[in-house]
């Protein structure tokens, strides 16, 4: 016998060679040999099996491995109920009986094949090892185990080297698979599936047709260590990717917008077709008021005769104050837009532009993106209204003191052109890793939207045809309320569009 390199017992070898005693057969076969009746003198020995024949068509066939072993099946344990055992003191008591004249005696052992081993404890008479069934045995056991391989015909045989190598390809690859694909929880439970029926299979091979198949290498190796692998790489790539998109959409889009993207299985954010609703909004009058205020902080300078620090300082005070009153503004803008479930693509210069339908699908963004543009003039006006208290309370202040510090001047109402047009665009992200990321929409469409803006002047929303009709199709009583205005010709479309202005001042109630 042979035992590999973990010193497990798992093969044998068929036969020696002895000089004098010529070919010594393993005691399990020689035992077959007589039961069967086969003819060991006439073995025919070939480089993968040994053949055995005996009376009439009783042939059996050892399958031999590379190294010209066979495997043991070591299914029959000492202690199997299958097995008749006794000890070898009585066998001499029923000898002796034998010899006093008792013919007539029962043997549990009559008509039997019975092999003599040790079972014992004592260093002396030891002999135990391991199996791949048991961690320790008896391994007299491995001489009726062949027997009962040849006997039955059922020899071990292990699949093939590439058989072998297949299996592990075969499950690592499914593992894999489903890891990468399924989320996180059905993808532990359809590999733990995968798994178990991957050994369940190995098993009845292994029982029903004597197929020894690896379990440890594909399934613990290749299947479950693949998934953990894969899983705790995938839970690295995910949080750096929630990272990612949080950081280019936690300003962009309303927090419940980020959360719903955050659980999205594929985000398709390196460009791609959408039906989207674009709107442009332009503060009117911030140009004049930058003018205004600018000229006004040079006449007081001069006037008061301002010169120095103090100068710069004054001059600082106006610019940083209009930079504010724009801020401001644009601010109520984006606070709506974001509040309607919109995306907050850009600032250009004083204008906002912002888009519905991406990232998350919607589709009712044409209605959400009106109602954000008529909310975003209510907003302004409401603004105008606060700004011009602010200033009567400046001018009060400016009557009724004689300060010497600088006051400045009143602040200015301002205005919002609105410009809205629907259809299909790219949307994506624009720019580079080493730079920055702009979460963007371009084409035709946005072109559109943009003139559109143009041409509204001060204080109105102007929606193209297509706008209008989504909201025919998802708000029926606001697009009632749209005017439909002569069609226009803007730069860079060669067709007149068809526009319509969308009222948003607030009814007075009744009474």
């Amino acid at each position: 016998t042979d035992r590999d390199v973990d010193g497990v017992l798992r093969r044998a070898r068929p036969y020696r060679d002895d000089p004098q005693l010529g070919r010594v057969w393993h005691l399990g076969l020689c035992l077959a040999a007589v039961g069967l009746g086969l003819d060991l003198d006439r073995a025919e020995v070939e480089p993968r099996q040994i053949v055995l024949r005996g009376p009439g068509d009783v042939r059996r066939s050892i399958p031999l491995d590379n190294d010209g072993l066979f495997y043991i099946d070591w299914s029959l344990a000492w202690n199997d109920r299958r097995l008749v055992h006794a000890t070898f003191e009585e066998l001499l008591e029923f000898d002796q009986l034998r010899e006093s004249g008792q013919t007539r005696l029962e043997s549990a052992f009559q008509g039997r094949l019975a092999v003599i081993g040790s079972i014992g404890a004592g260093s002396n008479v030891s002999d135990v090892g391991a199996t791949p069934l048991q961690k320790e045995t008896y391994l007299v056991s491995q001489h009726w185990n062949v027997a009962n391989s040849m006997i039955t015909g059922r020899f071990l045989r292990p699949a093939s080297a590439w058989g072998r190598l297949g299996l592990v390809i075969l499950v690592g690859a499914v593992s894999a698979v489903l890891t990468w694909r399924m989320r996180a929880r059905l993808a532990s439970g359809l590999v733990g599936i995968v798994l178990i029926a991957y050994v369940a299979c190995g098993v009845w091979l292994f029982v029903r047709l004597s197929l020894w198949i690896p379990l440890v290498v594909p399934a613990g190796v290749a299947g479950f260590m693949t998934h953990v692998g894969l899983m705790t790489w995938r839970a690295v790539f995910e949080q750096s990717e929630r990272r990612r998109v949080k950081s280019i959409f936690a300003r962009i889009v309303a927090p419940e917008i980020v959360t719903e993207l955050l659980h999205q299985e594929r985000l398709a954010l390196g460009g791609t077709l959408r039906p989207v609703t674009v709107l442009f909004a332009d503060i009117r009058g911030f140009t004049r008021l930058t003018d205004e205020r600018q000229r006004a902080a040079e006449a007081y300078a001069r006037e008061h005769g301002l010169t120095g620090a103090a100068a710069e300082a004054w001059f600082e005070q106006n610019a940083r104050e209009t930079l504010e009153t724009v801020n401001r503004y644009l601010a109520a803008v984006a606070e709506t837009v974001k509040r309607h479930h919109g995306t907050l693509d850009k600032y250009i210069g004083d204008c906002v532009m912002a888009f519905w339908g991406a990232p998350v699908p919607n589709k009712h963004h044409a209605v959400d993106a009106v109602r954000a543009a008529i909310d975003s003039q209510r907003a302004i006006a409401r603004l105008n209204t606060a700004c011009a208290g602010e200033s009567s309370s400046r001018a009060n202040q400016a009557a009724g003191e004689a300060s010497p510090h600088p006051t400045l001047s009143p602040l200015a109402a301002l205005s919002l052109g609105t410009g809205i047009n629907t259809g299909t665009v790219t949307v994506g992200l624009m720019g580079s890793a080493s730079h920055t990321f702009n979460y963007t929409v371009f084409g035709r469409e946005v072109n559109l939207a943009s003139r559109l803006e143009s041409v509204s002047g001060h204080g109105r929303i102007i929606i193209s045809g297509a706008t209008c009709a989504e909201l025919r199709l998802w708000a029926p009583d606001l697009a009632a309320r749209c005017l439909p205005l002569p069609a226009v010709v803007v730069k860079g479309i060669s067709e007149p569009v068809e526009i319509h202005e969308v009222p948003w001042r607030e009814e007075p109630e009744a009474g």
